[in-house]
């Protein structure tokens, strides 16, 4: 099975040590399942996570990796546990019916001072005589709520009106007879030393103003046209490489949801899904093919 990662990780054309370092796992261990023995990683659970992190990085089926290993007998057993109860300490506590009659006479004894001191007050507002019924109207009124002052009417001031110029009034024929036509210009020949020529616009470059972007970490290859390496690293949260100059260029990122593409300082949105790996990206047009010169008569 770690034969089977190795050939999926060449075919990708990744580097291990690469993955080591995106994963945060030591070198030693990527290289231990690639070989398929697992029993140099330090126990089972790591054994586990190892293997389930380096098969999510691939884009493959994590669990089903997993359960193959199981089943080549690669992955050990985890040691049953044995159990050993403790003997149980005598009590030596005090009775519960002590402590509940003991509360039951706490709270008895809180319940009779609360009564003794709340007893004046009790006697005062028995003592106090109502209102009598030919004196209820004279009873203050509640004082009226006032209703919340309105809102403030904001009012826009209008636009100013456009005033549409007044078209020129006709030339009298008199004067357009009396004025000569202007002469075509003839161009010159050649240019004289004194005057400049103005220079011709330049398109941009395929790839000017393009930055890959990394907002994960997240392994980039790019190619040129003729399949020659320009760049294969893991990019770091943060981390980006600007795109050359140059046209024909295509790019394999290992986790599309963490690669964007920026164009003049404006970032773009995530290729992809989080861990899905991206093959052949276009990032600059091909270059344009030249057509053949035409035959002489």
């Amino acid at each position: 099975m770690g034969a089977g990662l190795r050939e999926v990780r060449e075919r990708l054309g990744w580097n291990l040590a690469d993955i080591a370092e995106a994963l945060r796992i030591r070198l030693p261990y990527l290289e231990a399942i690639e070989q398929g023995e697992l029993s140099a990683l330090p126990g089972l659970a790591y054994q586990t996570g190892f293997v389930r992190a380096y098969a999510q990085i691939l884009g493959l089926d994590a669990e089903e990796i997993l359960r193959r290993f199981r089943a080549e007998g690669s992955m050990g057993t985890v040691p049953k546990a044995e159990l050993t109860f403790l003997a149980p300490v005598p009590d030596r506590a005090v009775p519960k019916g002590a402590l509940v009659f003991l509360g039951v006479v706490l709270v008895l004894a809180g319940y009779g001072l609360w009564y003794r001191h709340t007893e004046p007050l009790r006697k005062l507002a028995e003592a106090v005589p109502s209102v009598p019924p030919e004196l209820a109207p004279l009873a203050l009124p509640p004082k009226p709520v006032a209703p919340p002052a309105p809102a403030p009417v904001v009012v826009k001031p209008a636009p100013p009106a456009v005033v549409a110029p007044k078209p020129a009034p006709p030339a009298s024929p008199a004067l357009t007879n009396a004025i000569p036509a202007p002469a075509p210009a003839t161009p010159p020949a050649t240019a004289s030393a004194n005057q400049i020529t103005p220079l011709a616009s330049t398109p941009p470059a395929p790839g000017a103003g393009q930055v890959i972007t990394a907002t994960q970490d997240d392994w980039v290859e790019v190619r040129d046209a003729t399949g020659n390496i320009l760049f294969s690293k893991v990019l770091h949260a943060g981390e980006s490489w600007p795109v050359p100059d140059e046209p024909g260029l295509t790019m394999t990122a290992g986790n599309a949801g963490g690669t964007e593409i920026a164009l003049n300082g404006k970032a773009g949105p995530p290729l992809g899904a989080t861990g899905t790996v991206l093959h052949g990206y276009a990032l600059t047009p091909p270059a344009a093919k030249t057509a053949p010169p035409a035959p002489a008569n």
